[in-house]
């Protein structure tokens, strides 16, 4: 249930697919049951993720031998009558729909063959170097937020723990569909040497009923 972003440093790009369960898109995870909300890790078939404005740092910039890469997202609700809110599972840190890395790879090159009928096959060339999310994932952005956090646990990460802890960031306690749209910036520290690396990004939250439109 991941969208997949590969960020080309060479032509200072960054593109985002949808999650693939063998067919052109994959749908919404759903966890409910009678008179329960609709408990959502979002497919393409409710949100689309927007990226813009890589910036890319000099060499050394923020730590010794190592690049900033860092971009905006937009996350845009396609649903004309259901609101993006929080999500009850898996429970986050603060109240807010979130987003947050789970994985990341450095990459020779995108390869694969498109497609639109499901039928896109996505190749992956391993490369050598190494990819962290910056504190860019900075959570709601107030001081200290975005630390890294075991959505799956439910529990903040301790010093010691590595496994299933993954930076985030907020996107307000409610998406509208007829709402503004927030933008967040998210980033990775690279090896110098990295050219291009792909990262599975999570959208995680409840599918509620919408606010009437005044207009």
């Amino acid at each position: 249930m991941a969208f997949s972003a590969t960020v080309d440093l060479q032509r200072r790009a960054v593109s985002i697919a949808p999650p693939s369960t063998g067919g052109a898109s994959a749908p919404t995870a759903l966890v409910a049951g009678h008179d329960a909300p609709t408990l959502s890790l979002l497919g393409s078939d409710v949100v689309r993720l927007v990226p813009s404005n890589v910036r890319i740092s000099a060499p050394g910039a923020f730590a010794p031998n190592k690049v900033r890469v860092t971009f905006d997202v937009v996350i845009e609700n396609k649903l004309p009558s259901l609101a993006l809110a929080a999500p009850t599972w898996p429970q986050p840190p603060v109240p807010a729909v979130i987003m947050f890395p789970l994985d990341y790879t450095v990459t020779n090159s995108p390869g694969g063959v498109g497609g639109t009928d499901g039928t896109s096959i996505d190749v992956t060339l391993p490369a050598g170097g190494r990819v962290t999310p910056s504190i860019d994932w900075n959570g709601t952005g107030v001081a200290g937020s975005g630390a890294p956090y075991d959505f799956f646990a439910e529990t903040p990460c301790g010093a010691s723990s590595t496994h299933g802890c993954f930076r985030w960031v907020a996107y307000g306690t409610r998406l509208e569909p007829t709402g503004p749209r927030q933008s967040r910036t998210v980033g990775y520290d690279i090896d110098a040497a990295v050219q291009q690396f792909r990262t599975r990004m999570i959208v995680a939250a409840d599918l509620v009923p919408a606010t009437p439109f005044a207009p």
